[in-house]
């Protein structure tokens, strides 16, 4: 990623639009930011990081809300826009904060050929912030660890813990996939935890489920499961036997019951026969009584006979006699109508009298129509006459009211115009006012910076002071500690000595060579007793004393690092006269410019509010100016058009009828003749459409008079003919009228009666053919007692029920030994498969989260690969800005009891001694902490292939380095540099400014906001 322009608005000290063309840096490759404390430097990078991850640079300045400027004006937008290049192709990314209530916005495109083509779907914060990614190749905490290097804050990889490095290679090299694992395992490892106590728990409860399916009894199984400790072997084996028992008491068992079950079948067998011959007997005695009832039916049987008869001839007769009713009920119907219709002819006759009189009446006023057609044509020729002046008035009122509305206006923008002039004054007067307390604002600014400086400067030297007294007081305490430590072990090395003189000494012969020194002269031999030496004691000295030389030399270390400081912070305050003993009087002094610049900013923000209201009244009063012109015109334009509208309506309105004065009056003329023409016209319509239909109706009702006349004569005539033949048949057939009515019967008790004859005959003639059979066949035969079959019978079904539950029990027990016992090999089974996954997912768990020999996780593995690429990488640089003398390590050195790995030390070439990196200086550590910087680039571009790193933003720390320190690490950037990348670097050295082709000038005005400026060489 390479910037190309960079726009910042109303961010951090920028009150406007501040726009940073990055092209004219780009053939110089390398620029050093430059200016006051406070003016935006580290802005500029807070907004290029704003841009690609709406967060600012470091931890200390990622939320985005802290970097609204306090200098603009409420209505201005907080948007920062950031076009950039990667790898040849062109995009634009802008954001807007959200404030006062307002949403964040955000856009991002690529251009290609000058035409903006949406990146992203939609423009939503994670689409962006993925595709950004994508491209660049880095995360945010990546971003900020390799390409821009924030305050202070890239020597943490250097310094930090190795649990915080942990944290760092994590979000860089996205180690996290490994605690993942780690997750995983642990959750497979509860997970085979749960099977394998659920398989134990499982195989107790088989053995004692034993107790409730198996009934108790004086058994070797029940012995064995009542026993504190259980023996799965003598367990599954008891079963077996139990097991056997059953099966053998089942076998026994089943041998019974087949017995009783034979007995049972030849019970049954006679009892069905004696059963077959009792019912035999019965059904002989039932039928010969049903006999005898029927024989004694036989009178009523007769009757029922001749009453079917009598029915048969009276059912002849019946149609003649439904014929008769028939022709004298249509006599009496037709005699009905025939009044009917007279009654009828008669009102038709009277109701077209009165119809012909109502339509000569109306017939009268017919002459009356010409006369309203007349009027009706003349009014409707006056009325689009009246409704034109009735037009003309309405407008004539309209103008004269729009006349007075403007008149009222134009008195309204002169009141306010002479308003704005007064606001005009008043405002100018509060404006100077203003400019003269706030004229020595710059001044104000520049002492209480330089206040400041000097207050931190006497604080740092009392501090570093006090430092060197503490450290001086420490050294000498460890130093005592160490001579000691070294006496001790100096004396315990001595005795070590002597023994070893002293055995010697006891081989040693007048004559023979000595082993040590090879003479055969032994003139002084050592007498002195050898006194026994402990190992572990030597050990623990030499560790104390190596100890205590250690602490004894980090602590010289660190004094001589606060001494150089110290002198070099004494030449500062020579140099600026500065007292530390005065350090009261200054931060008195500081109090007082505090307060003043506070009331002069104040003052300051006041001054542009009114400032904005001035500007404010003076476009408010062009603008009335404008309005009162306008105004004016058009009161003169309304009062002559209204006089214009006033002279032709008085000229139309000569043209009026006295009679009718408003176009209200001729409507309502018109109307009223209209409905007077129209109501006369129907009504003469109605009695003429009256008059023909019942001129209809009463001809209708004189034809249905003469045929009900007709009609009543020929029904009269077929009623005797019906009444004569009907009499006839009675008296053929013997019948007089009473007796014929009672010998009717419906066809449905004729059907009843024939067939319960039919019925009654054929029972008899049957029931006597087989009382004469069975007679012969049960001569002899008597009933039999069943009752004490059936208890036998009972009796032995209880006995056979209760065998075979018996059996069915015994069986169930020989099945469940049986299951218990497969169900104790498989949960064996299960219990031997759970613990083998168990070892296996614990072993493997152990290991990835570190609880293993060398105490390091997986992750921990990962990444101390990545350290020592990172590590390996810095050290090229490092070689050359430290001129060969240290060299960075990854070491496995503990740090507590936390896991190790990650530490860094640094090799020192000179001494040949190794020591932790925190023992370095601040210009030495700066140098460590940016080659380590570097280093991380270089494995991060090798291990993701798709990323290359065009731009590297450094932010201070070039103060701490030496003229020659500096000077290397400028080689450095400028190696960087002909790589192709961008370098940018935030600094107040004056050697590094001078150095550099381009600086980039971010200039604090006296207002207090910001304004930068490129300046090539």
């Amino acid at each position: 990623m390479k910037p190309i322009k960079l726009s910042m608005t109303a961010f951090g000290p920028y009150q406007t639009k501040e726009v940073i063309d990055f092209t004219k840096l780009h053939e110089h490759g390398i620029f050093v930011v430059s200016g006051a404390t406070g003016a935006g430097k580290t802005t500029i990078f807070d907004a290029i990081s704003f841009a690609l991850y709406d967060s600012g640079s470091g931890e200390d300045r990622e939320k985005s809300l802290f970097l609204r400027s306090d200098f603009a004006d409420e209505t201005i937008d907080t948007e920062v826009e950031l076009e950039f290049e990667v790898r040849g192709r062109l995009y634009r990314i802008w954001r807007k904060f959200g404030q006062d209530g307002s949403s964040a916005k955000r856009e991002f495109y690529e251009i290609t050929g000058g035409i903006e083509v949406p990146a992203v779907e939609k423009f939503q914060v994670k689409l962006i912030q993925a595709k950004v990614e994508e491209l660049i190749g880095l995360t945010y905490s990546q971003f900020n660890q390799i390409v821009m290097l924030p305050q202070g804050e890239f020597q943490k990889l250097l310094t930090s813990e190795s649990k915080h490095k942990e944290e760092i290679f994590r979000k860089i090299f996205k180690t996290e996939r490994f605690t993942k694992m780690v997750e995983l395992l642990r959750e497979k490892k509860k997970s085979a935890e749960k099977l394998y106590d659920q398989s134990i728990m499982q195989q107790d409860h088989t053995i004692h489920e034993i107790i409730s399916r198996l009934p108790n009894r004086d058994s070797e199984l029940f012995s064995e499961i009542n026993q504190d400790v259980i023996n799965l072997y003598q367990v599954k084996q008891a079963l077996l036997n139990e097991q056997q028992y059953y099966e053998e008491h089942c076998k026994t068992l089943k041998g019974q019951y087949e017995k009783s079950k034979l007995q049972l079948q030849q019970l049954n067998e006679t009892f069905s026969e004696q059963k077959l011959l009792n019912e035999r007997i019965e059904k002989y005695l039932l039928r010969k009584t049903r006999l005898a009832e029927l024989l004694q039916q036989e009178q009523t049987m007769q009757s029922e006979k001749q009453r079917l008869e009598l029915a048969k001839k009276a059912n002849q007769i019946e149609p003649l006699e439904r014929e008769h009713e028939k022709v004298k009920l249509q006599f009496e119907r037709a005699e009905i109508a025939l009044q009917h219709a007279k009654k009828d002819f008669e009102k038709a006759k009277s109701q077209l009298q009165n119809a012909m009189k109502f339509y000569d009446e109306q017939k009268q006023h017919e002459p009356l129509l010409d006369e309203y057609s007349k009027s009706i044509s003349q009014l409707e020729q006056l009325l689009p006459i009246y409704q034109s002046i009735d037009e003309q008035r309405k407008s004539v009122l309209k103008i004269e009211e729009n006349q007075n509305n403007a008149k009222q206006l134009f008195e309204k923008l002169q009141k306010e115009d002479i308003t704005l002039k007064e606001q005009q004054q008043k405002q100018r007067i509060i404006i100077n006012e203003l400019e003269e307390k706030v004229a020595t604002y710059q001044e104000t600014f520049e002492a209480h910076a330089m206040l400041t400086k000097k207050i931190e400067l006497a604080r740092e030297i009392l501090k570093l002071q006090s430092s060197e007294v503490a450290l001086t007081k420490t050294l000498a305490e460890k130093q005592q500690i160490a001579n000691l430590a070294q006496e001790r072990l100096q004396k315990l090395e001595q005795q070590i000595r002597s023994n070893h003189a002293a055995f010697l000494a006891t081989s040693l012969h007048h004559g023979e060579a000595c082993p040590v020194c090879g003479s055969t002269e032994h003139p002084a031999i050592h007498s002195s007793e050898a006194l026994e030496v402990d190992d572990n004691e030597l050990t623990a000295l030499r560790r104390e004393s190596d100890s205590a030389m250690q602490n004894f030399y980090q602590v010289s270390s660190k004094l001589e690092v606060e001494q150089a400081a110290l002198n070099e912070k004494q030449q500062v305050l020579q140099q600026l006269g500065i007292e530390p003993s005065s350090l009261h009087e200054y931060e008195q002094q500081l109090s007082v410019l505090t307060n003043q610049l506070s009331m002069q900013k104040q003052q300051q923000a006041q001054l542009l509010m009114e400032k904005k209201n001035l500007e404010q009244i003076l476009q408010s009063k062009e603008m009335l100016q404008g309005r009162i012109e306008k105004g004016q015109q058009y009161v003169s334009e309304i009062d002559k058009q209204y006089a214009q509208e006033k002279g032709k309506l008085e000229q139309s309105e000569k043209s009026l009828l006295p009679q009718f004065s408003t176009v209200q009056q001729v409507t309502e003329a018109l109307t009223s003749l209209q409905q007077k023409y129209r109501h006369l016209k129907e009504a003469i319509q109605k009695a003429l459409e009256a008059l023909q239909n019942i001129q209809l109706e009463e001809k209708t009702c004189e034809v249905n008079y003469e045929h009900a006349t007709k009609n009543l004569t020929e029904k009269q005539q077929e009623s005797k003919i019906a009444q004569s033949a009907f009499e006839s048949a009675l008296l053929q057939e013997g019948f007089h009228i009473e007796a014929y009515k009672q010998a009717l019967l419906s066809q449905q008790v004729q059907q009843q009666i024939q067939e319960t004859l039919e019925s009654y005959k054929q029972n008899v003639h049957t029931l006597t053919v087989q009382i004469a059979e069975e007679q012969q066949m049960l001569e002899g035969k008597e009933l039999a007692d069943l009752k004490a079959i059936e208890q036998q019978i009972s009796l032995l079904n209880e006995q056979i029920e209760a065998q075979y539950s018996e059996v069915k029990l015994v069986h169930s027990y020989a099945l469940q030994c049986g299951e218990t016992l497969e169900k104790l090999e498989k949960s064996a089974r299960q219990i031997e498969d759970y613990k083998e996954k168990l070892m296996q997912v614990e072993h493997v768990y152990d290991l990835i989260r570190g609880q293993n020999e060398a105490k390091i996780s997986f992750e921990r593995f990962a990444q101390i690969g990545y350290l020592e690429k990172v590590t390996q990488a810095a050290n090229e640089r490092l070689r050359v800005l430290s001129n060969g003398q240290y060299f960075l390590k990854s070491t496995g050195r503990k740090e507590g009891n936390a896991q190790s790995g990650l530490s860094i030390d640094v090799y020192d070439s000179n001494t040949g001694q190794t020591r932790d990196v925190k023992t370095l200086s601040g210009g030495e550590k700066f140098n460590a902490s940016l080659s380590l910087a570097l280093g991380m680039a270089d494995v991060i571009q090798s291990v993701q292939g798709s990323v290359h790193i065009d731009t590297m933003f450094i932010d201070e720390g070039f103060g701490t380095l030496d003229e020659e320190a500096l000077r290397r690490a400028i080689d450095i950037l400028i190696d960087l540099q002909q790589t192709g990348r961008l370098i940018g670097v935030i600094s107040h050295v004056a050697e590094l400014k001078a150095a550099m082709p381009a600086i980039l000038q971010v200039q604090k005005l006296k207002e207090g906001y910001s304004k930068t400026e490129i300046i090539i060489k």
